[in-house]
């Protein structure tokens, strides 16, 4: 794999990881938990976060290579509605209407159209999406701060030791009950830190704004691939 195609495939799978954000505290009732302090927070950022109809969330990414001492930033933009979901980065674009996604390459003027598999076992929004339903055991690690704000810091553990991750740390704002950042260490020592730098809820999105539409990209290449 060239330098290009790969880090194509990290920038997709750091827009997937950016989809568990969401994932865990719309969800955090799915969470298995030894720790009644770690449960009752998350109770309280999930009741939150459901009350939302729409999510517009402005994120920065790190990407650190402890085995190659090497490092990426990238940032983007998130939306989400429901199951559907839409993420904008400067080299490419991910739509999923919740049956079909597609996944635009800019610099090739290509999108990929696949099927919304929520059984997949990849690192893929499916999987980021059904993740939560195989649980997590949740600890209390302890307050801290960010900037001016008061933290209290969660760490996540999955009970499915075959995911490429095997530990997420959540840094939530204490009296606003928002994450504010997350810290997902992989097994193939790779560790990520995404970073919430803006978050509006309820905007107006149309379903058709998770379609891609391809007469909105003059001479696209469509593969597909259902």
């Amino acid at each position: 794999m060239n330098m290009k195609a790969s880090e194509k495939k990290l920038s997709f799978r750091s827009i997937m990881h950016v989809a568990l954000i969401v994932t865990i505290v719309l969800t955090s009732a799915f969470v298995l938990s030894n720790d009644k302090e770690a449960s009752q927070i998350l109770d309280k950022v999930s009741k939150n976060y459901r009350s939302y109809k729409t999510i517009k969330a402005s994120f920065k990414i790190k990407i650190f290579n402890k085995q190659e001492k090497s490092s990426q930033s990238e940032k983007g933009t998130l939306f989400v509605k429901g199951k559907k979901f839409r993420v904008e980065m400067d080299g490419q674009e991910i739509y999923c209407d919740g049956k079909t996604m597609w996944t635009y390459l800019k610099d090739a003027n290509e999108v990929q159209i696949s099927n919304y598999n929520p059984k997949s076992s990849d690192i893929n929004p499916s999987e980021i999406f059904t993740v939560y339903e195989k649980g997590f055991l949740s600890k209390f690690i302890g307050e801290g701060k960010k900037g001016t704000v008061i933290t209290e810091q969660i760490e996540l553990t999955p009970t499915d030791k075959k995911k490429p991750f095997f530990k997420v740390k959540l840094t939530i704002d204490k009296v606003a009950k928002k994450i504010l950042d997350m810290t997902v260490m992989n097994k193939n020592g790779v560790e990520s830190l995404y970073e919430i730098t803006g978050f509006s809820p309820n905007i107006n999105l149309e379903d058709s704004y998770f379609k891609f539409d391809k007469k909105l990209k003059p001479g696209v290449v469509e593969i597909d691939l259902r």
